[in-house]
């Protein structure tokens, strides 16, 4: 791996504070974090940067060296089988639940999140590259899957 490789997410676009639009690289180099423009090309990256939708735009996460992880399944929703769901991603510390002060319950000790399908893309990926334990996690998803097929039967 390139020493200029070291960010955990390298977005095709970065959002522009002036215009609130994707701002691209016009030779295709990605934006380190989302916000850093680089010399960094998607071919350059190893193969455990995975690549899909997220942050409102595409770009890539990196699954190896993934220290925690909590899924997040979404109940209420029944629509779409993951779109409301969230992964939370942490390459350093434990992630803990707490309450804002409004009341509402959240996560903190994360550094990166994904959501939808790139979930069981994530997960997959953290076992095969970090070794992550995701047994867990897959029962979760296979509960939210039976939660679905019930709730969209027809």
């Amino acid at each position: 791996m390139s020493k200029a490789i070291r960010a955990n997410v390298y977005m095709e676009s970065r959002m522009s504070r002036k215009t609130c639009i994707d701002e691209k690289d016009a030779d295709g180099y990605l934006f380190s974090e989302g916000k850093y423009r680089t010399r960094i090309l998607p071919s350059a990256l190893p193969e455990w940067y995975i690549y899909g939708f997220m942050q409102k735009r595409y770009g890539f996460i990196s699954a190896k060296d993934v220290k925690h992880l909590v899924y997040v399944p979404n109940y209420t929703i029944d629509n779409h089988l993951y779109k409301y769901d969230m992964l939370f991603i942490s390459y350093d510390t434990a992630i803990e639940p707490y309450r804002t002060e409004g009341g509402f319950a959240w996560y903190k000790g994360y550094d990166h999140s994904v959501e939808g399908p790139l979930i069981v893309e994530f997960v997959n990926a953290a076992e095969k590259y970090s070794g992550y334990d995701v047994s867990g996690i897959r029962q979760e998803l296979k509960k939210k899957q039976v939660w679905y097929r019930k709730r969209n039967t027809k």
